[in-house]
């Protein structure tokens, strides 16, 4: 009798196969579920975070007279006008620093995308300083021809991403259609060929974005790094300078041409 139990409470071998076999088939199945489901939340905060970067953007142009920093560097102070970046300007507007990193960001090791520190920001060395860190990038665009302000060295001249202090958020001002212009976007330091997914690179940098397509691509990729749009989380999200935050294909993005029509990244 107890050997009759004892066999009838046991296993098979081809039994215990069959489930191994069933339980690796619904991890299969629901990984890719997963993982979307992981990015999807990413790509939600990351929203949030750039929602938040508009929310700051409103309340520096209500403090300045409807303009918003554009420099993507804290200039160096022996200039006439040391400049503070992009992300000084609206820093204290937000809730500290952690506004200033995508939540799907990497925060290890040479690839570290991750802004820890004010003071981290507020760095005035271009390698290891505010110009090379962070998740965001402020687009690199030149302003409607018209438009002047003055540089780091005193002289009025074409507005810059890379020497202005703010563009103004007047329509056809800075730019043509500000409400449809993207200001910040998701980015990463790159180097070299264009890849799908992006794949980050830690190095000499800056924070402004300069799409594939642009045609000042190829200066900032020549001397050595660049920064792309990034599809950390199923595309990139994008902060217009009117406030509203949209997500893109990535790829879509990069192949946009400047001056066209349904380009969103340049002043036009």
């Amino acid at each position: 009798m107890e050997e009759r139990q004892k066999n009838f409470a046991a296993f098979t071998l081809v039994e215990i196969l069959i489930v191994i076999v069933i339980i690796g088939l619904l991890v299969s199945i629901l990984t890719p579920s997963l993982i979307r489901a992981r990015k999807l939340a990413q790509q939600v905060a990351c929203a949030s975070n750039l929602r938040s970067l508009g929310a700051a953007a409103a309340l520096y142009q209500a403090e300045f007279g409807e303009y918003v920093p554009i420099c993507w560097r804290n200039v160096d102070e022996n200039q006439v006008n040391p400049w503070p970046s992009w992300r000084m300007g609206l820093l204290p507007y937000t809730g500290g620093v952690a506004t200033f990193n995508c939540s799907a960001a990497k925060d290890a090791g040479p690839l570290s995308e991750v802004i820890h520190s004010a003071s981290e920001m507020a760095s005035r060395t271009e390698k290891y300083g505010t110009a090379n860190a962070g998740s965001y990038g402020v687009m690199y665009q030149e302003s409607l021809p018209s438009y002047e302000t003055e540089d780091p060295a005193g002289v009025v001249r074409r507005g810059q991403a890379c020497d202005s202090l703010a563009f103004s958020t007047v329509p056809g001002l800075a730019w043509r259609d500000p409400a449809n212009s993207v200001y910040i976007a998701d980015a990463y330091l790159a180097k070299g060929p264009v890849s799908y997914p992006t794949e980050g690179y830690k190095n000499n940098g800056t924070s402004a974005v300069v799409p594939p397509s642009d045609p000042d691509h190829d200066y900032f990729d020549a001397v050595g790094v660049t920064r792309r749009f990034a599809d950390r989380h199923l595309g990139t999200n994008c902060l217009f300078v009117g406030g509203r935050v949209e997500m893109f294909v990535t790829k879509e993005l990069d192949d946009m041409v400047a001056g066209s029509p349904d380009c969103v990244w340049d002043v036009e």
